[in-house]
């Protein structure tokens, strides 16, 4: 199944649209969520914007780039996946923290199994940008979605410099 990091965002909240090469225990976040999706995903799409040219640089060489606008994310995933065109295909974005390889392996399994058209994770009931889509998104009915909701401690969007700490003092508990 094709795989799409989106990493094309401003990165307002946070000063810093490279979210993605944020560094957690000596990794990147995409670097992290490619090691936890490398045994289902293949090819890896990386979807930049003139705002993430560091981002691009850096994994120009290990995955496929795929330029878009900048108009906002849900215009550029539109058409990232018209452009791909191929089914199923999932997509998260760069700035997703994810505890372990389970809360991976559990969402594609029941997204696999669900029967719907996409399947999208919420942390916390909120939509997080990780999706697999069945089907290309206009062909889906309201009634062909389903949601995998995540606890804060399975998975984090990292928007702010809070949110980056709070994983970093997260996993310094775990640690001690």
């Amino acid at each position: 199944m094709p795989l799409v990091i989106m990493s094309g965002g401003t990165g307002s909240r946070m000063n810093m649209p490279d979210k993605g090469l944020l560094m957690i225990r000596g990794e990147t976040l995409i670097g992290r969520n490619l090691k936890f999706l490398e045994e289902v995903a293949k090819p890896v799409y990386l979807a930049v914007t003139p705002n993430t040219e560091i981002t691009e640089k850096y994994y120009s060489e290990k995955l496929e780039i795929i330029k878009t606008s900048g108009n906002g994310y849900s215009e550029d995933l539109g058409k990232v996946l018209k452009k791909i065109n191929t089914y199923p295909i999932m997509v998260i974005p760069g700035d997703i923290y994810f505890s372990d390889q389970e809360v991976v392996n559990s969402f594609i399994s029941f997204a696999k199994k669900s029967g719907k058209g996409i399947v999208s994770m919420l942390i916390e009931g909120l939509f997080c940008g990780v999706s697999i889509f069945f089907s290309p998104p206009d062909d889906v009915k309201s009634e062909e979605f389903q949601s995998f909701d995540v606890s804060e401690k399975q998975a984090y969007n990292v928007n702010t410099v809070e949110d980056f700490f709070l994983i970093l003092n997260r996993l310094k508990k775990q640690k001690n």
